[in-house]
């Protein structure tokens, strides 16, 4: 007789979101500073800092982290889906692209946090306590 036991596995989910933020804040980061220079680097660092210590907050564990994360992905999804309307605009489509892409990455990681809590939630909500009436 064969006998199995069950062994836990270790979701790699907030490691995959930790690293398409970090990737995605990083790249906007560097290719801003390497393209428009030093003029705002402290501006635009500062989002980068704030994603890297809630990441880490994440990684070690506190689940707090997880809906903090939203608000800087929500904030520069927002300013980059303007900016990249503006590039589509002025006629740059390799710069919206590469700001398209961004947008997508940090979508996806805000979709794999957010994933746990929106497949354990019931929907449609189930009434098992409504009756039904019957003829």
């Amino acid at each position: 007789m064969t006998t199995s036991t069950r062994v836990a596995m270790r979701r790699t989910d907030v490691s995959a979101a930790i690293v398409l933020l970090l990737i995605a804040e990083a790249t906007f980061f560097f290719t801003f500073l390497f393209v428009v220079g030093p003029i705002a680097t402290l501006a635009r660092l500062l989002p980068l800092a704030a994603v890297l210590v809630l990441c880490a907050a994440l990684y070690w564990g506190q689940n707090w982290a997880r809906w903090a994360l939203l608000a800087p992905v929500g904030f520069r999804v927002w300013r980059l889906s303007l900016l990249t309307a503006t590039a589509w605009g002025l006629g740059r489509p390799g710069i919206a692209l590469f700001l398209t892409l961004i947008i997508l990455v940090e979508l996806a990681a805000a979709f794999i946090l957010l994933d746990r809590y929106l497949r354990y939630s019931p929907f449609p909500p189930s009434h098992k306590n409504a009756t039904t009436m019957s003829s």
